[in-house]
């Protein structure tokens, strides 16, 4: 029967295993940004979702849109305005408000946005948004 000895050298060292932490660290480094970037836009997304929701409850029990988000919390004084549809209007997660587009019946964030990248502003290539009309082709964008 031949007994296989264990040598001392086997196992990992201790620089394979700093090298390994090292690197473990370094990819989780590397993806935080995009992750926290994901994960914002996520919360706009369903901010944007709740409040268009709201908007066409509004809609249901007064037959009118609302003016301005405020609206949605306190009562304008339209006959068929059931309490408060939101308890407050969400920031967007980059801080600051969103808006409501009355004209294009959209409720997202302002094209003047300081902190919000570009591109997730109303008119941007990832614009976050949603169509709050009962027709949700006015307003809608083609991209074709």
């Amino acid at each position: 029967m031949l007994r296989k000895h264990i040598s001392e050298n086997s196992g990992i060292t201790r620089l394979q295993f700093l090298i390994l932490v090292v690197m473990v660290v370094v990819i989780g480094v590397l993806s935080f940004p995009p992750w926290l970037e994901y994960r914002k836009v996520g919360t706009a997304d369903i901010d944007v979702e709740t409040i268009a929701v709201a908007i066409k409850k509004y809609f249901r029990h007064t037959e009118h849109y609302p003016t301005s988000l405020d609206a949605l919390m306190t009562d304008p004084g339209l006959e068929g305005w059931r309490g408060s549809y939101l308890e407050s209007i969400p920031e967007t997660p980059w801080g600051g408000s969103y808006v409501l587009l009355q004209d294009i019946y959209k409720v997202g964030i302002a094209r003047d946005h300081p902190r919000v990248p570009e591109k997730y502003r109303v008119g941007g290539v990832a614009e976050i948004s949603r169509v709050y009309h009962a027709d949700a082709r006015l307003g809608e964008k083609y991209w074709w």
